[in-house]
């Protein structure tokens, strides 16, 4: 009777481990096996999971890690002594000294960080979709499974699998993992792999999950790639310093941006007290080296932003002119709604309610906003804050039934309640 327990446990620590190698195992095999081989690998690592899952049922091992990269280094083996008559597999791999030195030096430490990078710049291949480069890292180098990813981004499991399907065949042609170092498209892939980073982190700080809406171990998957590009001169730039200064003051403030119920609080009533003080110094040192050279990305723009955020005492004190300026240079690259409404936003902060609320209002006919539940409720805190009580009321409701996620629904629905009590 109480076997049960501890095989929950097991299983628990099992998965949450094999997430955490996931990517070092995907990575480090398809260099040895090759991209047209990526199901294969798929399979062997599949199967030291099952293999650490039923196995450490009755107890487990000394060193976790260690046993599931033995497993997955056995399995390997086997598998490409099984398979070297169909394939075409290195050409070090023909002697069996060779095929176990080879399997061996791919699976150590110190090659862990080389096999992503060059796995982060083979999937973010410019042939493939932006949501297609994100469904790889997610799959690869985050190791969510297909139905994870589809619930991330409110799509079916189907959708996903098409995905890794277009992947696994783009990247059959280009054979072997590249190295990042002579890469003729280093800058447009390097520009292909930040934005998949940013919307990794986005998906992890507010996503579209309806039931897990907050989800930090993806935020620090993505801050953690990032810096890892700067580890390599071909793929460091003042971009990917500018990327990571973003991340580190957005992830300081994680921890009070929901409740002890779930539920989403607002910037204005969040404990500055609790936001993470060493990451933010990170992020300065980051936003620091980002300003090497007269480049300015959106990156640069947008750390500034994060940046004026949370350094400033409260809302009242954050100087708004700054951040009013940053959003215009980033709607002369682009226009985009978002940048627009966060803009508004700031200038009723800045010029007072009313101007705000005129160029929220402006903006009402933008498709993607008339759908987007945060417009609505920016514009009902305004309305609110001008006195308009019904228009406010309005305005949440419309929030609520545009809501992604319980803990949305809960916020807006809380607006709602503090017009009666004022």
């Amino acid at each position: 009777m109480d076997e049960a327990p501890e095989s929950a446990s097991s299983a628990e620590l099992v998965e949450d481990l094999f997430r955490k190698e996931y990517a070092h195992l995907v990575s480090a095999l398809t260099r040895v096996l090759g991209l047209s081989n990526i199901p294969l690998v798929e399979d062997v690592v599949h199967d030291a999971l099952v293999s650490a899952m039923q196995a450490w049922r009755f107890g487990l091992p000394q060193d976790p890690k260690a046993w599931i990269l033995r497993v997955a280094h056995n399995r390997a083996i086997d598998i490409i002594r099984r398979e070297q008559r169909r394939r075409s597999f290195l050409p070090e791999l023909a002697t069996a000294t060779a095929l176990t030195d080879t399997i061996e030096a791919a699976l150590a430490p110190a090659a862990e960080g080389a096999g992503k990078l060059a796995m982060m710049f083979a999937v973010c291949d410019p042939g493939l979709s932006r949501e297609t480069h994100v469904t790889l890292i997610l799959r690869w180098l985050c190791g969510l499974s297909p139905k994870e990813i589809g619930q991330a981004f409110l799509v079916d499991t189907q959708t996903i699998d098409r995905r890794l399907h277009r992947g696994r065949g783009r990247l059959r042609e280009l054979g072997r993992l590249p190295d990042v170092d002579d890469l003729p498209d280093i800058d447009t892939r390097r520009g292909s792999v930040l934005r998949a980073l940013y919307l990794l982190f986005n998906e992890g700080y507010h996503g579209s999950n309806p039931r897990n809406p907050v989800r930090p171990f993806l935020c620090n998957d993505a801050l953690d790639l990032t810096e890892l590009l700067l580890q390599a001169k071909a793929t460091a730039h003042p971009d990917v310093h500018a990327l990571a200064a973003l991340f580190c003051f957005n992830a300081a403030r994680l921890s009070t941006r929901m409740d002890e119920r779930g539920v989403f609080v607002p910037l204005e009533d969040q404990d500055r007290r609790r936001w993470d003080r060493a990451r933010i110094e990170r992020g300065l040192i980051h936003l620091a080296d980002a300003a090497t050279g007269d480049h300015m990305s959106r990156w640069h723009l947008e750390a500034g932003i994060a940046f004026e955020h949370v350094i400033a005492p409260s809302v009242r004190e954050t100087d708004w002119d700054r951040i009013v300026g940053f959003y215009e240079a980033l709607a002369e690259r682009s226009r985009s709604p978002i940048v627009a409404l966060n803009r508004a936003l700031a200038v009723a902060e800045r010029d007072g309610v009313d101007e705000g609320r005129r160029e929220l209002t402006a903006l009402a006919e933008e498709p993607k906003l008339s759908r987007y539940p945060f417009y609505w409720a920016a514009l009902a805190d305004l309305e609110r804050r001008a006195g308009r009580h019904a228009a406010a009321r309005e305005s949440y409701e419309q929030a609520i039934a545009l809501s992604r996620s319980t803990a949305e629904r809960a916020a807006f629905e809380r607006r709602i309640e503090s017009l009666e009590i004022s």
